[in-house]
């Protein structure tokens, strides 16, 4: 497999399980992103309308890798909540990095006119998503933005620094190099103080790790870069971040995943947090 054809693959499929996600009814296992459908293949569409291909499919992602389903759905509450309490508090722009098949720009950018939405991707996933949305939303208010985080930096897309700009880096830094991470978080911490962003990562030393290691490479994607929790907030501040918040993987479990029984609603994935930090004040 190509790497276009991996990296729009590997997009449309998590957008699949968001999409399955948004069609629960239990308020715990439901996910909020209910335009995810619209932007997958009709073959996933398919599978996702009729309730006993979907239940297959649900347990052939629980085969793949156990948890994923309900961290992809932990994860997109997650941060769809930062994101909220950002817009609130006043952000002007909101750059998705590693977009994929996100659907922020367009559950969230109608509340919220005046706020400038950016994409940031490869390129070949960047045209296959603006193809996809054309064809779900017609023209959007969106700016597109194509990179290759390997070998562009991300201040090549920026002229202007000084809009507080929440970052979404959403599923990504677990396939960069630490060299790639650390030119993005260089270029994030230049921006206004209000600024922050917001990523998931891969603990390095778990052992449930190597399962998503194993998974990955079945799919070209190979893991490259991992974080501890305890970690976290040297990482964050040694590069010009303050930790805002860091979400570990029980942490979710029990924020978004716990029943009203105070049990949790099944597995999620045992070695993987969120972390919110901000740009420092000048």
């Amino acid at each position: 497999m190509d790497e276009t054809s991996a990296r729009s693959h590997t997009a449309e499929g998590v957008a699949a399980l968001r999409a399955a996600g948004a069609r629960s009814t239990d308020p715990v296992r439901h996910n909020p992103d209910h335009l995810a459908e619209r932007l997958i293949s009709r073959r996933y569409q398919l599978l996702l309308r009729v309730r006993p291909l979907r239940a297959i499919a649900l347990l052939w992602a629980e085969r793949e890798l156990a948890g994923l389903s309900l961290f992809i759905t932990a994860r997109t509450k997650h941060l769809d909540a930062i994101l909220l309490t950002e817009l609130e508090a006043g952000i002007k722009q909101v750059v998705i990095l590693g977009a994929g098949a996100d659907t922020r720009a367009y559950r969230f950018g109608p509340q919220f006119p005046d706020v400038a939405f950016v994409e940031v991707d490869h390129p070949a996933t960047s045209a296959w998503k603006q193809e996809r949305v054309r064809r779900a939303f017609g023209e959007a208010a969106v700016r597109y933005a194509p990179i290759d985080f390997h070998s562009q930096k991300l201040a090549d897309v920026f002229d202007d620094l000084s809009v507080p700009t929440l970052f979404i880096w959403e599923g990504v830094t677990p396939y960069l190099t630490a060299d790639a991470i650390d030119d993005t978080l260089a270029t994030i911490s230049r921006f206004a103080p209000a600024s922050s962003v917001a990523f998931d990562y891969v603990y390095r030393s778990a052992d449930g790790a190597e399962k998503l290691r194993a998974y990955l490479e079945r799919h070209n994607e190979p893991l490259r870069f991992g974080l501890d929790p305890e970690d976290v907030k040297d990482f964050v501040t040694s590069r010009g971040l303050t930790l805002v918040s860091n979400a570990t993987a029980e942490d979710l479990v029990r924020d978004h995943l716990t029943g009203a029984d105070g049990k949790p609603i099944g597995p999620s994935l045992e070695y993987s947090g969120i972390a919110h930090a901000r740009v420092n004040q000048s």
